[in-house]
């Protein structure tokens, strides 16, 4: 592909939305604005007349380099809205294939794993199933993936951990042990990220029950569900402008306007409702200006008319 090819592709997926697969919470992402790497990097895979990949790097809005890989690969979608595969050092990306749930005739997961330096592929496997990216561990060693495991039911899974030292699928699901009849089922519509980046965590609805935040041990490969309070269990789409950040030790829960909403320890795993959370400035507001109030109220009635006034000099 020529340079004039490459920036004409650039303008026209700059013009135009992301190309998205469908399926469910499984699916990759070609186009678009990528995912943000080192060195100012932008990393956006779009496909080739053959169904092949080309892996664009931009760079201040031009095209650095690229990379032609063969098959059909995309930025893995963590949630609705959060591109992942990169490694916590940003020395790796994660490509996904872009084949998802319910395609007639898929039967088989592809995954690479390239250099962000050099664009070389350092690993690449298959798995039979349909799996998707989930998470890295913090050393890159360990991937976490959801394999979907009904197939009449895309947002039906079980979290499983591939060895990439090892190149093989750990037997066994990562599941929360202590809530053994805890089924894991919903989309995943956002999530946050310990500072070290061992800890993943990550908002599902959940049609039919109530949904909850799966919060993942990349490190020790073990998860812990925590069941969110929510009015409905059909109608759960308010959910999509619910936020995740951490602040030491507490995960808020709160909505996208900044509205506070619940907060969970992620020692205990309580929930609790986020009581005044967000309203200080407004009651701190509302007290200097009764205060102001009153002290314009007092100098009123104490100092003699005209006090106040300006005397010609």
């Amino acid at each position: 592909m020529t340079i004039r090819a490459l920036l004409f592709v650039v303008a026209a997926l700059i013009a135009a939305p992301a190309a998205l697969a469908d399926g469910g919470p499984m699916y990759s992402l070609q186009g678009g604005a990528g995912i943000a790497g080192p060195y100012g990097n932008h990393y956006v895979p779009i496909s080739t007349n053959s169904g092949d990949t080309t892996l664009l790097v931009l760079r201040q809005g031009s095209v650095w380099s690229w990379q032609s890989i063969v098959g059909s690969y995309g930025i893995p979608m963590t949630t609705i809205r959060d591109p992942g595969g990169l490694s916590r050092d940003r020395k790796s990306l994660v490509l996904q294939s872009t084949a998802y749930f319910g395609q007639p005739n898929v039967t088989t997961s592809r995954f690479l794993v390239l250099n962000t330096r050099t664009l070389r592929t350092e690993n690449t496997f298959f798995l039979k199933g349909i799996f998707a990216f989930d998470a890295l561990s913090p050393d890159g060693t360990r991937l976490y993936l959801t394999q979907h495991v009904d197939a009449n039911n895309a947002s039906r899974y079980v979290v499983r951990a591939y060895d990439l030292t090892r190149d093989r699928l750990l037997p066994g699901r990562i599941a929360d042990r202590t809530q053994k009849s805890w089924v894991m089922q919903g989309d995943a519509l956002t999530r946050t990220t310990s500072q070290d980046g061992r800890w993943v965590y990550t908002l599902f609805d959940n049609y039919g029950g109530y949904p909850f935040i799966h919060a993942l041990d990349t490190v020790r490969g073990v998860a812990h569900c925590i069941g969110i309070p929510w009015k409905s269990t059909t109608d759960q789409n308010g959910l999509m402008n619910v936020r995740l950040t951490l602040h030491g030790t507490r995960l808020a829960v709160h909505w996208q306007s900044g509205r506070a909403w619940l907060n969970v320890d992620t020692k205990s795993w309580r929930v609790t409702p986020a009581t005044g959370g967000g309203f200080h400035w407004l009651w701190l507001g509302i007290g200097l200006g009764l205060g102001a109030a009153l002290l314009l109220l007092l100098r009123r009635i104490v100092l003699p008319k005209g006090t106040l006034s300006a005397r010609p000099v």
